[in-house]
């Protein structure tokens, strides 16, 4: 086997025998922190219908034709390759549901949603699934902001002021939005589950850049017209701890509802928390744009 290759990528240095085109941004010269290892010994008894399983330090879960994941104390991520995997498979989700899970072994928060940087500050568009996240972020990459991340974001929490790591170059959008946006150019490749989705190279990104302020969380919601209504309290906990927890099922097997609470009220209490009500056609997305240009600058 090859010498592992070496990433920095949310405040850890990783050494990885999976090559990872997706971090080759976060690229470095060595890595002790993490180590990703693809094992071709037998993988261990798991199905995916067994779903995630937590046994003391170890996670476990499994993939259908694709393989089986160990996490071990936040430091190791092991991959028992299917035969015939291909590696896009694998890296998927090694940087989606493993990368998660040993963040929460680490009892580091991992929030979903994208986030984009605009004058120094980390806007976190948040929400549930097909609400729009990934368009939202686009959209303001068009008024020249810069990605941060995109689906999967380490926060340092802190009630003054919370950061979040850069942690992507890729955004992942739908057909009619890349069209929209007239970004056919930008495409990498197609997404793993969805025909109608792809992966796409962001026009800038702070992958290199040090972690960034969170200067204001949107959870979004549908609306007849462009609303934004700030939340204070309870309901600003309630409403971002639902729209960021990623793999809630994962969370839920590892007892760590109380934890991630308690990272979403630390947040809250030094960020501003609004709901952004808009309507959901691409021709009003430069409208959504503006107006969130607008609420920020005020």
């Amino acid at each position: 086997m090859s010498a592992p290759l070496h990433y920095f990528h949310s405040g850890l240095s990783i050494a990885s025998d999976l090559a990872l085109p997706e971090w080759q941004d976060f690229a470095c010269g060595e890595g002790g922190d993490v180590a990703i290892v693809v094992s071709d010994a037998e993988a261990p008894a798991c199905s995916e219908a067994d779903g995630t399983i937590v046994e003391g330090d170890l996670i476990r879960f499994a993939i259908d034709d694709v393989g089986v994941w160990e996490i071990q104390g936040g430091q190791t991520i092991r991959v028992y390759p299917h035969a015939g995997a291909q590696d896009r498979d694998l890296r998927l989700f090694t940087l989606g549901s493993a990368w998660g899970a040993l963040g929460y072994q680490r009892g580091l928060a991992m929030w979903h949603g994208s986030v984009v940087e605009h004058h120094g500050q980390a806007i976190l568009f948040c929400g549930d699934a097909g609400m729009g996240k990934s368009t939202m972020a686009a959209a303001m990459l068009v008024k020249g902001w810069s990605l941060v991340s995109d689906d999967l974001s380490r926060i340092d929490a802190s009630p003054e002021v919370s950061c979040v790591y850069p942690a992507s170059t890729r955004i992942k959008l739908w057909r009619n939005a890349i069209e929209a946006l007239g970004w056919e150019d930008r495409v990498i490749q197609r997404d793993h589950f969805r025909d109608d989705k792809f992966h796409l190279r962001a026009p800038k990104n702070n992958a290199g850049e040090g972690i960034l302020p969170l200067g204001a969380i949107f959870v979004l919601a549908d609306g007849e017209k462009v609303e934004i209504e700030r939340l204070e309290g309870h309901r600003a906990v309630t409403a971002v701890l639902a729209a960021t927890v990623y793999r809630p099922e994962m969370l839920e097997a590892m007892d760590g509802w109380v934890r991630q609470a308690h990272v979403a009220a630390q947040v809250v209490a030094g960020t501003p928390v609004c709901i952004l009500r808009r309507p959901r056609d691409l021709a009003s997305l430069g409208d959504v744009a503006h107006a969130v240009e607008h609420f920020l600058s005020e």
